[in-house]
């Protein structure tokens, strides 16, 4: 078997550790966990909280893995704990933005695979069949960010200065946006309904209102709840409800390849080898700088930061 691990920060100097944690334990587990970056940047003695999850729910995983019964284990009842002990290990911080993950884990079950997701984190199999989750949210605040992305830079402002706004518009909400002057209020309301209308969302154009003008800081009440396309499962303490946790298994005789990848890489290569990530990676970065275009995202590249940590675990 070979084994490839690639792990990049999103700070291009390497300053500081990224949001992203591989976890590889040969011959029984292998995996992913993105930690969502927080968007007021709340830090834990000096870990910020998107990696202080990751960390806690990998390792909890590791744990796991090591018990027989574990890969037996209905994939709700491995949610749950590691639910209960993020909870565990949170809860007194008393954060206002609950702590969350995602995960993307491959079992190894002897004679087969076992596949556990829950987020947008992603897991390839034979360079052909993809398994990989999108929320809606993330293209409200996508659609939202391009357009003010465009706007501010008609301006002719340097571009850095431009995401950095940007970043702040969405991250803070667009309420906070027009305080700051950063863009005015009938623009930002024009910018609303373009994403209600580009997306489909007018039965809820009210909820994408509120969302936009409150900004992603807000995101976190949509997290393992119901009732409209915003809402969406993840890995923050609580119990996910749309059931949109994958769990799957293949017979190693039918799995050549294994590529779990977080979604710091804009696009899949065809080849199943971190070089071909990283290619990719770098050519999705000579097309779509900014990310506004083919690859466009809640978040762009600058001359100090990529837009996304980025990881790539390969199996083959």
């Amino acid at each position: 078997m070979r084994l490839e691990v690639f792990n990049r920060s999103k700070y291009r100097d390497g300053s500081a550790p990224g949001d992203d944690v591989p976890l590889v334990v040969p011959g029984v587990l292998y995996g992913v966990f993105d930690g969502a970056t927080d968007p007021r940047g709340t830090v834990v003695d000096g870990v910020a909280v998107g990696r202080l999850a990751a960390t806690i729910v990998a390792s909890e995983m590791a744990a796991m893995a090591f018990d027989p019964v574990f890969r037996t284990l209905p994939g709700s009842d491995i949610i749950n704990r590691l639910s209960a002990i993020l909870k565990e290990r949170t809860d007194p911080l008393n954060l206002v933005i609950p702590p969350s993950t995602t995960l993307a884990v491959a079992l190894d079950c002897g004679e087969s695979w076992r596949f556990i997701l829950l987020g947008d984190s992603g897991i390839r199999l034979n360079g052909l069949e993809v398994h990989h989750h999108q929320k809606v949210i993330d293209h409200v605040s996508t659609a939202a960010r391009v357009a003010v992305f465009k706007e501010l830079a008609a301006k002719n402002m340097d571009l850095d200065e431009v995401e950095a706004l940007t970043r702040r518009s969405i991250f803070l909400g667009f309420d906070n946006a027009i305080s700051e002057g950063i863009i005015y209020a009938a623009r930002a309301q024009e910018i609303v309904e373009e994403a209600i209308e580009a997306l489909g969302l007018s039965d809820v154009a009210d909820l994408v209102s509120g969302f936009l003008m409150g900004g992603i800081q807000t995101q976190y009440g949509f997290g393992n709840t119901t009732g409209n396309p915003l809402c969406f499962d993840t890995m923050n303490g609580t119990t996910p409800q749309l059931g949109e946790l994958q769990d799957f298994e293949r017979a190693k005789a039918d799995v050549t390849s294994v590529e779990i990848f977080t979604d710091g890489y804009p696009c899949l290569p065809e080849e199943a080898t971190t070089a071909a990530w990283e290619d990719t990676f770098q050519t999705a970065e000579e097309q779509d700088f900014h990310k506004i275009g083919r690859f466009a995202t809640v978040k762009g590249s600058s001359r100090t930061e990529f837009f996304d940590d980025r990881t790539v675990i390969i199996l083959e």
